[in-house]
């Protein structure tokens, strides 16, 4: 395969790994016997060469078409038998004559009606002879093109079923990799869960005397492995059946309790499975037809609401068209006391040939949303969660909500640009946003001081603020080397801060060097959580975007939060990997602001699941829905399917129609749980253009020309207009008066945990931190030792978990030599220095001597048995 298409190979292996890390329990293909559909495919071939033999007329271009069949029959007789991976390769690549292809691969149409009947009059036939000789050749070469295509589509499963083996070693050493490196990731633990009921029954029978009731909630979002799970844990094996069958597991009375709406089920594209909760749900039928109750009221939506979506999803979710079921919610709420609970927002996009195209779609509907909003915040009366009593809305009772991320920029522009502030989950523009490339330049400083590019990008960025001739200045003023003083001084953290006449410069300098000389005594988290404060980034952003800043200071903390996972790697693996992560435009979701209720919320569909807003106005709904993955898993039979070489495999075209109809259902769904989030007014966009087959807003009949048009002639033109503001009484007196009753009232606490606690900034002993005992392995100190004074610390116990694991699973041997030299290489690997003395660091000797004595514990439990 390699030898034939390097690029299309590691491609092909890519696709194959995925499904492999995603599925671990493989179904073996279905393969066919190659010899006999070769055997059907030259059968048909000469069916076409003895019926153009025996036809009463010659049909010139039917008899090339029959002579490039038998050329490519004689070649796959040459090839087989196909008994070794070049046999089946050779066979995978061999493609039909162009003649009999269209551009895309696919066999012609064989459309040569015409020329049959001018074959039949120089014969000297009738118009029925042609017709006749026409649909007998159209049926001899459909059946030419059917069997060619099933034996080439045998010959990709073999080629499928062959490569599988070959990879699977990779998902080995990457299972070894996460296994020494103490990981495990969700699927790891969830087929963990399984195994260990499935496996051991006093487990499984432990946990159920533990767990006597188990309720699980949104169950339509599970998938069959965790339906599995709680049917192991709540049942009982048959008493003569087999017990590694859950399906056959009767469950016992009251233990299992599952909470779902079919309607809502939405993440197929995580692995959950609305057939899991189907088959639970029939389940329990079985047992007791009471079993199953059904809650009919809606205590979130206005009445209206409720009947609007009733009325549409009705017959899109009835079991008719292939969805678990629809069931009406009855309304809690009644309808509003003024104004339309369910309105159209007609937008103008059309241009004077009636058209518009996505960006223009786009723009226009941004801007009328973002208009909407500004005249809604502090004019619409909505009822306040707290008393029920009405208020000006706020910003943060909007929420947009879209199917898709595509180009949801736009509408972030059209709010900010009238004042609004947004709190974004829908777009994946994280690594774009200004604040995480500052960030991404700070962290590539402080791991790397010679790293000029980035020191740059900082002081240019609004960060700083420097202007590209005052940096020019500050270069041009550097001291020159004596051996190339026509060489251009570097600007980096090796430069002497009294070098740098610049003083904001200067100042920056300074304090990314004093960050700089910590970089190995902390981890990133809280080297950058430093360089956050001592940079002053929060009150930069505040001042930056006007008091709105809340969408930026959550993207800081986000960026913070990445930072953790590297505290063993280190700052510089995270530098690299977040300027990996830039240049490569990584999608990245954005940081959840702590004030909601002050910005529009700007989710995806998917995201809103389990929400609610006072009011929703579903946006960029006229995108075209995206084709379903190439590559797609059998759900029935757990059969992975993709194209080999733009082959496809037995079965794929059946698995991924269903597939696709599947995701179209799950679509109808989606838009149900939109239409479902809005308590007040639910306001659906409508454009003044036609929307495509494949949009988003034709996936359910919306019926949007019904709808009555919102009225924005009663709201002000202005944000905020109808709202009055309360008055700031607050003044420099009262600041100080409540600042100093709240230091009155401040009460220090001072933890007691030595692994976060203790670092190069503080003593190296304290007087209230706990001291290790020397024992003899029976509990008594050791010859009258007295406790000794260790330094602890995070790295110290990362260290000694690290090679207590490693000796219960026998990579390193339970003796001080390998101890001592395995604890010096891990110490070395952190960064940080190797010392004698342990009160003073990290000293191989006494961290072996810990793990020894760990190990003479008669607690310790050993993996080995």
């Amino acid at each position: 395969l390699v030898l034939h298409d390097p690029d299309a190979t590691i491609a092909l292996i890519r696709t194959v790994l995925e499904h492999l890390r995603r599925h671990r329990e493989f179904a073996p293909y279905e393969l066919h016997d190659l010899a006999l559909l070769a055997g059907e495919f030259r059968a048909a071939v000469n069916g076409l060469a003895g019926f153009l033999d025996e036809a009463e007329a010659e049909e010139p271009e039917t008899v090339a078409i029959a002579g490039r069949f038998r050329e490519l029959a004689g070649e796959v007789a040459a090839a087989l038998p196909a008994d070794t991976p070049a046999a089946l390769v050779a066979l995978l690549v061999m493609a039909p004559h162009p003649d009999l292809c269209t551009g895309s691969g696919a066999f012609r149409a064989y459309r040569y009606k015409g020329k049959w009947g001018a074959a039949a009059k120089r014969a000297g036939l009738a118009k029925a002879d042609a017709e006749r000789l026409n649909d007998a050749a159209s049926t001899h070469y459909a059946v030419c093109c059917r069997t060619w295509t099933v034996f080439h589509q045998a010959v990709a499963t073999h080629v499928l079923a062959g490569l599988v083996p070959l990879v699977d070693p990779v998902m080995d050493l990457f299972r070894e990799y996460k296994r020494a490196a103490a990981l495990l990731d969700f699927d790891d633990l969830i087929f963990s869960a399984r195994d260990l009921l499935r496996d051991h029954d006093e487990v499984r029978c432990a946990l159920a005397a533990r767990f006597r009731y188990v309720l699980v909630d949104e169950f339509q979002d599970t998938d069959p492995l965790q339906t599995e799970i709680f049917w192991r844990l709540c049942g009982e094996p048959p008493g003569d059946g087999d017990a590694g069958d859950w399906t056959e597991f009767a469950l016992r009375p009251g233990a299992l309790f599952l909470v779902g709406d079919p309607k809502q089920a939405i993440y197929r594209f995580r692995g959950a499975d609305i057939a899991a909760y189907v088959r639970a749900r029939e389940a329990f039928r079985a047992g007791d037809a009471d079993a199953v109750l059904s809650i009919a009221t809606n205590f979130r939506s206005r009445a209206p609401i409720m009947e609007y979506v009733n009325g549409r999803f009705e017959a899109a979710l009835s079991e008719e068209n292939g969805q678990p079921g629809f069931q009406a919610l009855d309304p809690f709420r009644p309808p509003r006391d003024a104004g339309p609970s369910v309105a159209a927002l007609d937008v103008s996009v059309a241009g004077e040939d009636g058209r518009a195209n996505a960006r223009q779609q786009r723009d226009g509907e941004a801007e009328a949303v973002a208009e909407l909003c500004a005249r809604l915040i502090g004019s619409e009366p909505v009822p306040d969660p707290e008393n029920d009593e009405l208020r000006p809305c706020r910003a943060g009772d909007i929420a947009l909500l879209a199917p898709t991320g595509s180009d949801l920029w736009r509408y972030e522009e059209a709010l900010e640009a009238r004042g609004i502030p947004v709190a974004t989950q829908a777009g994946k523009g994280l690594y774009r946003r200004q604040e995480i490339q500052d960030l991404i330049a700070v962290t590539r400083v402080l791991a790397d001081r010679r790293d000029t590019l980035a020191l740059g990008a900082l002081l240019r960025g609004p960060l700083v603020g420097l202007t590209e001739e005052e940096l020019l200045d500050i270069v041009w003023s550097l001291p020159r080397k004596e051996d190339a003083p026509d060489d251009l001084p570097r600007l980096d953290l090796g430069v002497a801060p009294k070098e740098i006449a610049n003083p904001l410069a200067r100042d920056i300098v300074e304090k990314l060097q004093a960050l700089q000389r910590r970089a190995n005594a902390t981890t990133p988290h809280g080297l950058l959580s430093q360089a956050v404060d001592v940079l002053r980034v929060r009150p930069i952003l505040l001042r930056r975007h006007r008091g709105q800043a809340e969408r930026a200071l959550a993207n800081v903390d986000l960026y913070l939060g990445f930072s953790r996972a590297y505290a063993v790697r280190g700052l510089r693996a995270f530098a690299d990997a977040m300027t990996a992560a830039w240049s490569d435009e990584a999608r990245a979701v954005e940081g959840r602001p702590d004030a909601q209720e002050e910005a529009v919320a700007l989710y995806t569909m998917h995201a809103a699941k389990g929400l609610e807003w006072p009011i929703v106005v579903p946006i960029n709904t006229m995108t075209r829905v995206v084709a379903a993955d190439s590559a797609v898993t059998d759900r029935a039979t757990g059969r992975f399917h993709c194209r080999v070489f733009g082959i496809e495999p037995t079965g794929y075209a059946a698995a991924r129609n269903e597939e696709k109809a599947e995701l179209d259902r799950e679509r109808v769904r989606l838009w149900y749980v939109a239409a479902t989030r809005a308590r007040e007014l639910l306001v659906l966009p409508r454009l003044d253009v036609d929307a495509a087959a494949s949009a988003w807003i034709s996936v359910v009949d919306l019926d949007l020309p019904g709808l009555p048009a919102l009225d924005l002639d009663r709201l002000p033109s202005e944000l905020g207009a109808g709202e009055s503001g309360a008055q700031n009484e607050q003044t420099r007196e009262v600041f100080a008066a409540e600042a100093a009753a709240i230091a009155e009232r401040t009460r220090s606490i001072v933890w007691r945990t030595p692994s976060r606690d203790e670092g190069a900034a503080r003593p190296v002993v304290r007087e209230e931190a706990p001291t290790i005992l020397v024992t003899d392995g029976d509990g008594a100190p050791a010859g009258g030792a007295a406790a000794a004074a260790v330094q602890g610390g995070r790295e110290r116990g990362l260290i000694l978990h690290k090679l207590i694991e490693e000796v219960l699973t026998g990579e390193t041997a339970e003796a001080q030599l390998e101890l001592v030299a395995r604890a010096e290489t891990l110490i070395r690997a952190l960064g940080l220095p190797v010392l004698d003395d342990p009160a003073k660091g990290l000293a191989p000797n006494e961290i072996a001597g810990g793990v020894l004595r760990a190990g003479e514990l008669n607690t310790t439990p050993s993996p080995r048995d």
